[in-house]
């Protein structure tokens, strides 16, 4: 009777723990790309980080998945619009919803906002159109088709990213320069998310710029610009260049520009207009001027 006793008591006890799991996880949200959204615009709202571009993304566009990633912390798919975040960056590490903002480390909510990045630049140039756009999505559209007539097409990369003196020539095919732009931008957003909780560490809510705030995030930009930090990179087409190098990185002389660094800290980032105005002087002062403009620069 005893050992009956011990066997009931063990099964209500398992049925609580699994109740409170389930409610966490419901308080969490759930693994629909329909709940994920609203739960992440709400939770960034609260902190203090960008979520406008995130409105712009149909709730239902975007399929949120975790996985045990080795090669990579999290992945984007845009043939078929489905995001793979580590399990890390789930509730418990469980692999059912997305970790509460306020919960990640700065690198995690830096590198959740590099993918969604890549699936904001998936729905303006795949979702409904430009009619179906905002005004500012419809900006970053143009200015994207522009960047990608020339600037991440016809582009200078380093075959050893480690001399970045040794420079090659390459016309990009546009599966290439795609990822191109997509990685350089998503570098540079990530950056900025990291920065901003690093330089405020205030674990409610990213306080208002000051003067030595922004001072020391253009300091921190400098630094990056230059380290070669921000350079966006792509896979290769071509399964034997693949095999020689998985990763080339684009060279200085094509990474970001002023124009676009204050395109992304205005509609992506909704900052200021001093740190939009920054930002842009901090690119322009710290590009690389060694090589030759390409003809159609």
């Amino acid at each position: 009777m005893q050992g009956t006793l011990k066997w009931v008591l063990a099964i209500l006890l398992l049925g609580i723990v699994l109740g409170l799991a389930r409610f966490a996880q419901s308080a969490e949200g759930t693994n629909t790309s329909r709940s994920v959204w609203p739960n992440l615009i709400k939770q960034a709202e609260a902190l203090g980080l960008p979520t406008q571009f995130l409105k712009e993304i149909g709730p239902n566009f975007v399929t949120v998945v975790f996985e045990d990633l080795h090669t990579y912390a999290a992945e984007y798919h845009p043939e078929d619009h489905r995001m793979i975040l580590n399990m890390r960056l789930s509730f418990n590490s469980a692999g059912g919803v997305l970790k509460s903002l306020d919960r990640m480390t700065h690198h995690d909510a830096s590198l959740l906002y590099h993918e969604l990045l890549h699936a904001y630049l998936d729905y303006i140039f795949n979702g409904p159109g430009p009619e179906g756009l905002s005004d500012n999505a419809n900006r970053v559209l143009t200015f994207a088709h522009e960047q990608l007539r020339c600037h991440y097409r016809f582009v200078r990369i380093n075959p050893v990213r480690q001399r970045r003196e040794a420079t090659e020539l390459r016309f990009l095919s546009k599966g290439d320069a795609w990822e191109v732009i997509n990685e350089t931008w998503a570098v540079f957003i990530g950056w900025h998310i990291w920065t901003k909780l690093e330089q405020h560490r205030e674990p409610q809510r990213i306080g208002a710029w000051t003067e030595p705030l922004l001072e020391d995030w253009a300091n921190r930009l400098t630094a990056a610009n230059i380290s070669g930090e921000l350079l966006g990179y792509y896979e290769p087409d071509d399964p034997d260049e693949r095999r020689i190098a998985r990763k080339h990185f684009i060279a200085p002389s094509h990474g970001l520009t002023p124009k676009g660094t204050k395109l992304l800290l205005e509609v992506i980032l909704e900052e200021p207009r001093n740190v939009i105005d920054e930002g842009g002087f901090v690119i322009k002062e710290t590009q690389d001027t060694s090589q030759e403009k390409l003809p159609c620069d």
